[in-house]
């Protein structure tokens, strides 16, 4: 009788610290923040890995990706990468204007007087623009207007004042757009 007193308290201690350990695993709290997504931008000019970076630290942090798509009206798309040191210098910047830009899209990049920025450069060879003569595009693969996302693949050439060019290759991003 007594070893059935103890199994029986045994299997009682058993199912209370079971039910205890299922009730703190059920109680843990979930992550509001989705972690499906971050903010991808990457390519590489003149075959050098490129991506977006700035350091976290300041007042108002950093942002290294901005990405506009005006989906109501114009489907006018804007995107901007920073490649910073800190969080006032910046060192290189890709800037890719397009429009209108939908799925499947093929277009041509606007040329802008930054499609490229290199700081490192002298005062007159900072500002590169889309070489016309070269291959540019971007192309559209994904867009959620829901979720605002958007993700594609770019490519171009550009080229500054003093004839300096770079060559953006394999492109690719997938960010969360504005507006």
């Amino acid at each position: 009788m007594k070893i059935l007193i103890n199994n029986f308290r045994h299997l009682i201690l058993s199912l209370f610290l079971l039910g205890l350990f299922g009730l703190l695993a059920g109680c843990q709290k979930e992550d509001p923040t989705p972690t499906y997504h971050k903010d991808i931008f990457r390519c590489k000019v003149n075959g050098v890995e490129w991506s977006a970076t700035c350091p976290s630290t300041g007042l108002f942090g950093c942002e290294p990706i901005d990405c506009q798509y005006y989906w109501k009206d114009t489907k006018g798309f804007e995107i901007r990468a920073l490649r910073r040191n800190n969080i006032t210098s910046i060192r290189e910047s890709i800037a890719l204007f397009a429009r209108p830009v939908v799925i499947g899209n093929n277009l041509t990049i606007f040329p802008r007087k930054n499609n490229f920025m290199n700081m490192k450069n002298s005062s007159d060879c900072i500002i590169y623009t889309i070489d016309s003569a070269s291959t540019n595009y971007i192309d559209i693969v994904y867009i959620d207007t829901l979720n605002y996302l958007i993700e594609g693949s770019f490519e171009y050439t550009a080229i500054n004042n003093c004839q300096d060019s770079v060559m953006v290759t394999d492109g690719y991003f997938f960010v969360t757009f504005r507006f």
